[in-house]
């Protein structure tokens, strides 16, 4: 029987690209099925060519912020706008992964009948199938959001296994044809070894907090010069907004020039990232991208939880380095404790992340 699926996530680039093994077993499980994603305009890069989804909705929070200011009654006309050509569509259940009650309480206004999600600090009282959750803590996100297709007696068509399956993410040929151009002008060949750095990372612990996920600027430097002597590879920064000034403290420590990549969008980064022998990164999205991409990885994780957050399927590819500190991992139930002294990420010399290269 065909169903009209609608999945949210108002999250960044690590969550929702978890969310894509969700969207891959709906799609096998409902071949015929219309499936709609609502996400943030910063994500949509995504989503748009994912071969299982058929319609992508942006629901920017400051856009609609914004136009509060100017004039809260076309700010409400422009909400409210939104959420009719929500109804419009009449869809037959949502996957709630936002974690909050109010994407479930305008699903239920909308007419949605099957509300699934996740009951956190009892926001899930607008949800009809809702578990109990405290935050990701014991497997990978990825799971956990399978774990909203459970109950198959509710749903005849879940499937009785769910497989594990890579996170997707599409490049399209204009993508692939940015980062040809800008490698060609690099002067990059083919047998060139090129290995992608992506120091940067942490947003989801906000600003002020960003460097607690991220290992120094000055070791991606120093382990960057090694790479260089060691391997005669090709070095190439890449980064995403925000992050020229930690580019700019790289280059500033390395004896050698590395290449820096574009401002470039989430698949053009994807595409990149492609190209790389090797992608060594921090915990974060950038290291998600690298892995749906089928990339080898090496990935640097301080406070979180690499069983949780790290690259998923965990697979030869992926190498993840962690030190031996005993306070790691801190960050549980989306809380993280106030650290003096970053041991997690500082114990983690240029030699450990050097050691783990296999090219």
């Amino acid at each position: 029987m065909r169903k009209n699926i609608l999945i949210i996530n108002p999250f960044g680039i690590g969550d929702v690209l978890f969310s894509t093994v969700l969207v891959k077993q709906l799609r096998k499980d409902n071949p015929n099925s219309y499936i709609a994603y609502i996400c943030n305009l910063k994500v949509k890069d995504i989503l748009v060519t994912n071969p299982d989804i058929n319609e992508v909705l942006v629901f920017e929070r400051d856009e609609y912020r914004n136009e509060w200011k100017k004039s809260k009654i076309k700010g409400i006309k422009k909400f409210l706008e939104f959420w009719r050509e929500v109804k419009k569509k009449k869809f037959d259940i949502v996957f709630d992964l936002s974690l909050g009650k109010e994407y479930a309480f305008f699903c239920w206004r909308a007419g949605i009948k099957d509300r699934r999600g996740f009951d956190y600090k009892g926001r899930g009282r607008f949800l009809n199938h809702k578990l109990l959750f405290d935050g990701f803590n014991d497997k990978p996100v990825a799971e956990y959001y399978l774990d909203l297709l459970k109950e198959p007696q509710r749903w005849p068509e879940a499937s009785s296994g769910v497989e594990v399956v890579k996170t997707v993410l599409v490049t399209t040929d204009s993508d692939k044809a940015y980062i040809d151009n800008f490698l060609n002008q690099s002067g990059i060949k083919n047998e060139d070894i090129l290995i992608g750095i992506a120091p940067g990372g942490g947003m989801s612990f906000g600003k002020e907090k960003q460097g607690r996920k991220r290992w120094s600027g000055k070791k991606f430097a120093e382990l960057s010069d090694k790479i260089i002597g060691r391997y005669n590879a090709k070095i190439v920064l890449i980064w995403g907004p925000g992050e020229e000034d930690l580019v700019k403290e790289i280059m500033d420590n390395m004896k050698s020039r590395p290449i820096v990549a574009p401002k470039t969008t989430i698949r053009e980064t994807a595409a990149l990232m492609k190209k790389c022998r090797l992608v060594i990164s921090n915990d974060g999205g950038m290291l998600q991208i690298a892995v749906s991409q089928g990339v080898n990885t090496i990935s640097i994780f301080g406070p979180t939880d690499d069983k949780v957050y790290g690259p998923y399927p965990r697979g030869e590819k992926n190498t993840v380095i962690i030190s031996d500190a005993d306070c790691r991992p801190c960050y549980k139930k989306f809380k993280l404790p106030e650290c003096g002294h970053k041991k997690c990420l500082e114990d983690i010399s240029v030699d450990d992340v050097l050691g783990n290269i296999k090219l």
